[in-house]
């Protein structure tokens, strides 16, 4: 194992550690606040073993964790052009860092997109859920080995936290919807 993947092995033992913890806050702030550190590790774990559509999906998805971030802490939605955007900038991210089909993987991370962009909560945890099945695969795929491991975890943190909170899903009129 070369030097950059074990750096990457490292970081990625952190975002286990963040992984976990994220699903289980209580508040959207506090979930975006934990994403937000954890995409920025991500994206040195997918720096360091070279996968380039995956950096660059993390790095439009650490400013768009920042900018929801900043809008949850001021009690607001962000504005339909930032989804709208950052779905774009995605898109972007994936064509430009494009490898091969595994690549294409990334544009999972439109989920969390869709997933932050909502104020519900348990909303955010499903769109957390299917993004980490899918960034798992790709992890394997790159040799992102603890990645995969921390998507494993994910998704099991992230199910448990659906199944923990599953009542506010069911109470919560605050879901957008376009009739």
């Amino acid at each position: 194992m070369q030097t950059n993947e074990i750096i990457a092995q490292i970081i990625g033992v952190v975002l286990i550690v963040l992984t976990l913890w994220s699903p289980q806050a209580k508040s959207r702030a506090g979930m975006l606040m934990v994403i937000l550190l954890a995409n920025l590790l991500s994206c040195a774990q997918f720096y360091f073993v070279d996968a380039k559509a995956g950096f660059f999906g993390l790095v439009v998805t650490t400013v768009r964790s920042f900018v929801y971030w900043f809008y949850a802490n001021k009690t607001q939605k962000a504005p339909v052009f930032m989804f709208v955007a950052f779905v774009v900038l995605q898109i972007c991210a994936t064509v430009i860092g494009w490898e091969n089909w595994i690549s294409a993987l990334t544009l999972a991370l439109i989920l969390n997109t869709y997933g932050q962009w909502q104020t519900n909560e348990n909303i955010l945890r499903f769109c957390l859920l299917v993004n980490a099945v899918v960034l798992g695969i790709y992890c394997l795929y790159t040799h992102a080995y603890t990645g995969a491991i921390n998507k494993c975890l994910q998704v099991i943190s992230t199910a448990l936290a659906l199944y923990r909170f599953r009542n506010a899903l069911l109470s919560r009129k605050d879901i957008v919807t376009y009739e």
